[in-house]
């Protein structure tokens, strides 16, 4: 037990050393940030809201921005405060005297988070706008690396965040995040703090704030923006502290309920602006952990490709397994066997034998399929749940999906397949983000408990429109054992999202680990080799560090 302990603790103090590394700057690096001559810097207008802010916060706040190693920036305070609560003012005024680019106004009353906010955005020069709560701070280098992504080309930038209580450089309560994807974002508000857009972002907006969202107005906001915005950008750095306090949303989210229900407004209105059908309720027991039930814009016919090593008996009793356990209809099976002698009133059951690789089995059994969409589909799997193929059916029937996959697990409930991302350090050039662990352990800020946005997929079960996959050319066979990898990363180049959904529920039979299923491949390392190297958006790159110790 002594000896588990220290190890620990060892563990402990290599992690917080790497933290630290990722969001504390050094003397040396805050020097040569300020030294920095910009040509044609943008304006960044920050905008926060005032009502009560305890003294000490306030202060801090301002300091915390007047330290930042870009210069070019406006900071504007809409005060709400009531006659109690004068001293919030006075501390502004005496900052705005010193320096020009604070620039404060006292508001007639207070119109809450969203009139307020709404408020300061009138004050704004800038550029762009960024938003910053009036308790909280400011790394010194956030505007610095938010203005160099502007000058590259972003129009809505994000980035990674720490809660914190007295001291910032003991925290460690820090929220990696992933980059942009449409349906994490969907599923939870991830974004959050720092967020700097372009204020061009706005025109055509009515408001930034909407009050019918209070509450959740920046999720809102959020969703709004990136709909419009053209070049969506994570730094993945930790730049924003979040003071967690009595009454902050930070400590304890029921001290505002109303603001999930706000939340679940806010994403009802963008599938009402995108045209979708869909109802949205919390992900019980994550309260702010969304889960958006598309309504199916048909029942198309479904092709199973069913691609495995078992013999006949074997496979006869896998199909009526698989049958049996699904609820979705019209189907239709193709199995790679010579005779199977298995029929079904309601399902066309046809058999197609392998005397080639798999992937190329694939593309010949998809010529002979007659439905809309495909799942490629091991032997091996089975669905835990009956609707599995509703819940893969409603992202793959949307325009901008490419490939869905499911969540499989072994049948002890230890992970098999939660969503694959690209690693350089990897054999194959791929890693399975969470293999191994136990069902019941949700992941980093909860990914194995929502829909999101993932790079690869596995052939184990995947889903994708008959329409793509021919536009894709079906599986590159030369990529081998990563044909199905490659035919995700075609996806992607195309603009498509591909979706891992936790709601497809799959048990594996086999022991062996899916990182076996990737071997390594010169022609697909080579093919992928600039998106190898630079690192995949879907997995943060301190996660990846913190995994190593």
């Amino acid at each position: 037990m002594i000896r588990s302990f220290i190890k620990r603790k060892i563990q402990y103090k290599k992690e917080l050393k790497v933290i630290r590394r990722f969001h504390l700057l050094s003397e040396a690096e805050r020097e040569r940030q300020k030294e920095r001559v910009w040509v044609n810097p943008p304006l960044i207008s920050l905008i926060t809201p005032l009502y009560n802010t305890p003294k000490a916060f306030l202060e801090e706040l301002l300091q915390s921005v007047q330290n930042q190693t870009y210069i070019f920036w406006e900071l504007c305070l809409a005060d709400g405060s009531d006659d109690t609560h004068k001293y919030v003012g006075e501390i502004c005024r005496r900052y705005a005297e010193q320096d020009s680019r604070i620039i404060y106004r006292k508001l007639d009353k207070n119109e809450g988070i969203v009139g307020n906010t709404n408020q300061c955005l009138t004050m704004a020069r800038g550029d762009y706008i960024g938003l910053v709560d009036h308790d909280d701070l400011l790394s010194p280098s956030a505007l610095y690396e938010v203005a160099s992504a502007a000058q590259n080309g972003a129009d809505f930038i994000y980035t990674d965040e720490m809660k914190f209580q007295d001291s910032i450089e003991n925290s460690v309560d820090i929220v990696c995040k992933n980059g942009f994807g449409k349906d994490e974002l969907r599923s939870h508000n991830y974004i959050c703090h720092l967020t700097v857009f372009k204020k061009s972002l706005l025109d055509d907006l009515d408001e930034l704030y909407r009050i019918e969202c209070e509450g959740s107005q920046d999720y809102d906001m959020v969703l709004r923006l990136t709909e419009k915005a053209g070049k969506i950008v994570h730094i993945p750095k930790i730049l924003y502290y979040w003071r967690v306090h009595q009454g902050s949303v930070a400590l304890d989210l029921s001290v505002k309920h109303y603001a999930v229900e706000a939340a679940k407004r806010a994403i009802a209105g963008q599938l009402v602006r995108s045209s979708e059908q869909g109802k949205v309720n919390c992900n019980l027991p994550y309260e702010t952990i969304y889960r958006i039930k598309y309504e199916l814009k048909e029942r198309p016919l479904i092709s199973i490709l069913v691609s495995g090593d078992l013999n006949k008996d074997q496979a006869v009793k896998y199909i009526q397994e698989l049958i049996d356990r699904t609820d979705y209809r019209p189907l239709e099976l193709i199995i790679d066997k010579k005779e199977l002698g298995v029929e079904d009133d309601e399902i066309c059951i046809s058999t197609l034998s392998r005397e080639c690789g798999k992937y190329e089995w694939f593309n010949c059994a998809a010529e002979l399929c007659h439905g809309q969409y495909y799942i490629c589909l091991s032997e091996n799997c089975l669905p835990r749940n009956r609707k599995w193929i509703e819940e893969l059916l409603m992202f793959a029937q949307r325009r901008d999906v490419g490939v869905v996959g499911a969540y499989i697990k072994y049948k002890d409930n230890r992970i098999y397949f939660a969503g694959a991302v690209l690693d350089k350090d990897a054999n194959s050039g791929i890693y399975p983000v969470n293999f191994n662990r136990v069902d019941s352990d949700q992941g980093y800020e909860a990914n194995m408990k929502y829909v999101r946005n993932t790079t690869i997929l596995t052939s184990i079960c995947m889903m994708i429109s008959k329409e793509k996959f021919i536009e894709l050319d079906g599986f590159d066979v030369l990529m081998d054992s990563c044909a199905d990898a490659d035919l995700c990363l075609r996806s992607r180049r195309q603009g498509w999202w591909n979706v891992w959904t936790c709601f497809a529920d799959m048990f594996y039979n086999k022991k062996d680990p899916i990182t076996k299923q990737w071997k390594k491949n010169e022609k697909f390392t080579t093919r992928w080799k600039d998106e190898i190297e630079q690192g995949d958006g879907n997995y943060h790159p301190l996660l990846k560090r913190l995994r190593k110790l």
